[in-house]
């Protein structure tokens, strides 16, 4: 198989391609390329990627996943895009008084159903205190209470910490990155089940999935030790939008 040695950003570290992972899924499901064929293995390669990066969310693993990002505020415009890149939020922090970093303040996620008081989201843009600030997730963007006026602190007024979408497989050559290339074995599962499901192998394909799932508590207990790599800060000089 195509195992190789790479130089990382924290030092020499073994990686591994798809390829790998698809050669020990044709393995464990006794077939070959012309059973689990390559443009099949791209497909259910990738469906593993996305479920093993919810996964590590779900039990609280950031690993190298989690980004950290700053925007500018606008006057009088409360409403803004996530970035592009995002996967998942983890939480959105706002600064009205200054962009010390220390006064960042963790805004509490409010929605139609629980505004505080029985408010209007009229009231909270302009009577939510900046001490105690609030944001509505919309989908692929959100509102921050209270909208921000010029007697606000405007610059980085916006910290968000957010996992990173997964760059899916095209070829079976790629590289399979951190932190899937910690043990490429747990996708090789993942792909072996959806292979069988396919072929109706549902029995085959449920106990395959359970050493997926296996692997995937192994390795979420690891990584829960402490992440391995460093959270990258990347500065997004976007302006806000209004509906």
């Amino acid at each position: 198989m195509g195992v190789r040695t790479e130089p990382a950003n924290n030092g020499s570290h073994i990686l591994a391609v798809l390829s790998d992972a698809l050669s020990f899924a044709r393995t464990q499901a006794q077939t070959d390329s012309n059973g689990l064929t390559n443009a099949s293995g791209v497909i259910f390669a990738n469906e593993a990627l996305v479920d093993f990066r919810r996964r590590l969310i779900a039990a609280g693993v950031d690993a190298s996943q989690l980004q950290e990002t700053y925007r500018d505020g606008t006057v009088n415009v409360g409403t803004y895009l996530y970035p592009a890149d995002m996967f998942w939020l983890k939480t959105i922090e706002l600064n009205y008084a200054n962009s010390t970093a220390a006064d960042y303040i963790t805004a509490n996620q409010v929605d139609v159903a629980n505004i505080p008081g029985g408010r209007s989201f009229g009231w909270l843009r302009t009577n939510a205190n900046g001490n105690a600030p609030w944001f509505d997730d919309r989908g692929d963007w959100y509102e921050i209470f209270p909208t921000p006026t010029s007697a606000h602190n405007l610059t980085q007024l916006i910290r968000i910490f957010y996992y990173l979408q997964p760059t899916e497989y095209v070829a079976v050559g790629d590289t399979i990155a951190y932190p899937e290339d910690l043990d490429y074995r747990i996708l090789g599962w993942r792909i072996a089940s959806n292979y069988l499901y396919s072929l109706s192998k549902t029995d085959e394909g449920i106990a395959f999935n359970l050493r997926y799932e296996e692997r995937v508590k192994q390795l979420i207990a690891t990584l829960s030790r402490g992440s391995q790599q460093p959270i990258q800060a990347i500065g997004l000089q976007l302006t806000g939008f209004e509906f």
